[in-house]
């Protein structure tokens, strides 16, 4: 009996990651790119394969193509903030995102997921490294992005399929 529970719970468990990857459609992507450098691959995806500002749940998936250290993504997140102008986010998250986001070498993947209300889990090379219950976060981090003032339209334009 313990054997047929363990293998149930088993498959249960295995149904719902494989629903969880499945949820989502490719809305666009794009490379992030500086100077001469390609700094990142970034895709976006939604249940529907369409994105509305605010709406939940998001994939947002970036594949760095250079090594990072934690700390710079961290620096770079707050510059981003900054220049769209949420100067009120800059440091306010400085010590959950280390706490989650490892340094990154060439090829690595940092994935956030959110739920239908917004908070946001963070995975490493689609492993779970943590989740941010702010439900605010999401949204403002994906502004980076997504916000029309955001400081590379170009990507903007390719993330939301344009």
């Amino acid at each position: 009996m313990k054997a047929l529970i363990n293998t149930t719970l088993l498959y249960l468990l295995l149904c719902t990651s494989a629903f969880a990857n499945d949820e989502f459609s490719k809305v666009g992507e794009g490379r992030m790119e500086y100077l001469f450098w390609d700094v990142y691959d970034a895709t976006l995806y939604t249940p529907s394969g369409d994105y509305a500002l605010g709406e939940h749940p998001v994939k947002f998936k970036l594949t760095y193509l250079r090594d990072f250290e934690a700390k710079e993504i961290v620096k770079a997140t707050n510059e981003q903030w900054e220049l769209i102008g949420k100067e009120d986010l800059v440091n306010k998250y400085d010590k959950q995102l280390l706490s989650l986001w490892p340094n990154i070498s060439k090829g690595d993947s940092l994935t956030l997921i959110t739920d239908e209300q917004g908070k946001s889990t963070f995975f490493f090379n689609d492993e779970k490294v943590g989740v941010i219950d702010d439900i605010a976060f999401s949204s403002d981090f994906l502004a980076i992005w997504l916000a029309e003032n955001t400081s590379e339209p170009a990507l903007r334009k390719k993330l939301l399929g344009n």
